[in-house]
């Protein structure tokens, strides 16, 4: 059982893109390798010229509660990444006041 454990952490890390991993990205590196390292981008957008801008998402939950969200940009032409960005967006400290039932897990 233990050696499943270590082997589903192993997997799900393979595939997470956090701060470290965002880090790591070269400018220059082919977009395709990032995906490959990765996995799928969470949008797609197009930015005409030619560039696109690919946006993964990491998001950091405490007893089914989202606490906050790490947005990464990544802007790619010509098949590769030319400029990133990083982003951290907290829920508003007012949002469990408002909720219709405080005791269900809601994400943004």
């Amino acid at each position: 059982m233990k050696k499943l454990g270590l082997l589903l952490f192993l997997c799900s890390s393979l595939f997470a893109l956090n701060r470290i991993e965002f880090n790591d990205i070269m400018l220059g590196t082919p977009i395709s390798q990032v995906v490959a390292r990765h996995g799928e981008p969470y949008a797609v957008y197009d930015s005409g010229n030619g560039t696109a801008e690919y946006e993964y998402i990491e998001r950091i939950s405490m007893n089914n509660e989202l606490v906050y969200e790490n947005h990464y940009y990544l802007t790619v032409s010509n098949d590769k990444v030319i400029s990133k960005c990083f982003r951290e967006e907290n829920r508003p400290p007012f949002d469990q006041m408002y909720r219709q039932n405080p005791n269900y897990p809601t994400y943004p």
